[in-house]
């Protein structure tokens, strides 16, 4: 049957117009799915709970994490935003920042106090590389550096050629200036991935604790590091609330002469926070610093001789070791009724100490550690973690 010309236009028509309208869906439908990604670019999912740190905010969004990390070292205003992610095709069209495909496989670690966090979330086997074996407490990974097989970069001089050509899935590291921060600079111009840590800048205890979080991110497994988080929040509240109990209030001094200063930690500073909770009165706790405070010999003396206890004396392990180094120090009273402590019961023949290592990520150590200095007849037990009375 033979189809007149009027009827051939007709249906050539009609199929123009359904290869029109199919184009037209389509353009609208793919339109939709930019503005949909496009609004889940700029309205997170979820705003995660970070409730102490201050140096760090995440943000959950479609297919991606966001992670922007402030207040890196004093004075400095700078941010840093890093977008985390299994599948890159997840990103903003318009991103521009950096991106970290997750769960990260190896990392370099510039400071030791990151390798609990990262032991916590079971996961030592990513650390590729470190910055100074002899400041690592952690055996395995001590020994492993100690044979090389992971790196040590260097410390205080990292070694900048072998960092790059190593080139870890994140180079982990902390600023405390603006030359500091040039370096990881420098290694980002070249390419790496570096994540500003600033957990050393966060003013109380449970506020450090709480960077597990942004391993959680790396390892992707955020819902594990928040319940070891809340774990350690929980058992850092019920210790400080314990001290209640206590029918007095010690007073106490910290730190020891280094070069001829005495620097106290400052009265807003985590470690001035650790020594309230725990019930002692903190002989500077008036003062509104977070960071150490530079004093002469003469000051300390006149402030602290009658002071209950003394605490954190550098590395000195005991009374007579002290008296030699200063007579002036058998002049306090604490010194006299052998009430001082240190934080050297886990200190290293090479001077690793697991005090400033596990102790940055599990605060409740330490405050379980103080409240039974302070307060023994409120404790269970009589063994301490990371201190010892000077014999």
């Amino acid at each position: 049957m033979k189809i007149h010309g009027k009827e051939r236009r007709r249906s050539k028509m009609g199929v123009r117009l359904f290869i029109l309208f199919f184009l037209v869906s389509f353009i609208c439908c793919k339109s939709s799915n930019e503005n949909d990604s496009k609004q889940s670019s700029e309205e997170p999912l979820e705003v995660s709970s970070v409730r102490y740190a201050k140096g760090f905010n995440i943000a959950h969004f479609k297919g991606y994490d966001k992670l922007t990390v402030s207040k890196s070292y004093k004075g400095n205003i700078e941010t840093f935003e890093y977008y985390l992610t299994n599948d890159s095709s997840f990103l903003p069209a318009d991103f521009t920042g950096n991106a970290i495909i997750t769960p990260i496989k190896s990392i370099a670690v510039l400071s030791a106090t990151y390798i609990p966090f990262i032991r916590s979330m079971k996961q030592l086997k990513s650390i590729v590389a470190v910055s100074g074996k002899n400041t690592i407490y952690d055996s395995t990974i001590y020994n492993a550096a100690t044979v090389g097989e992971i790196i040590d970069l260097g410390q205080p001089e990292l070694n900048m050629e072998q960092t790059i050509l190593l080139n870890p899935d994140v180079i982990m590291g902390f600023a405390i200036d603006a030359a500091s921060m040039r370096l990881l600079s420098e290694l980002k111009r070249f390419g790496q991935q570096v994540l500003v840590n600033a957990e050393y800048m966060e003013p109380s205890p449970l506020a450090k604790a709480e960077w597990i979080k942004v391993f959680g991110l790396l390892y992707d497994d955020f819902e594990l590091s928040e319940t070891i988080f809340n774990q350690i929040e929980k058992d850092y509240l019920a210790l400080k609330s314990l001290v209640k109990k206590a029918k007095n209030k010690p007073t106490v001094f910290t730190a020891a002469p280094w070069k001829g200063t005495w620097y106290v930690p400052g009265g807003n500073s985590f470690q001035a926070q650790l020594l309230n909770d725990a019930g002692a009165a903190y002989l500077w706790s008036d003062n509104m610093e977070t960071v150490s405070l530079p004093l002469d010999f003469e000051v300390v003396l006149a402030a602290a001789i009658n002071v209950d206890y003394w605490l954190n004396v550098s590395t000195f392990r005991s009374l007579e070791e002290m008296k030699q180094a200063d007579e002036r120090f058998a002049a306090f009273e604490a010194f006299k009724n052998k009430r001082v402590f240190n934080n050297t019961k886990t200190l290293t023949s090479y001077f690793g100490n697991d005090y400033w290592e596990t102790g940055a990520a599990r605060p409740d150590l330490i405050l379980a550690d103080l409240i039974q200095i302070f307060h023994p007849e409120l404790t269970q037990t009589d063994s301490l973690t990371f201190y010892e009375r000077l014999p």
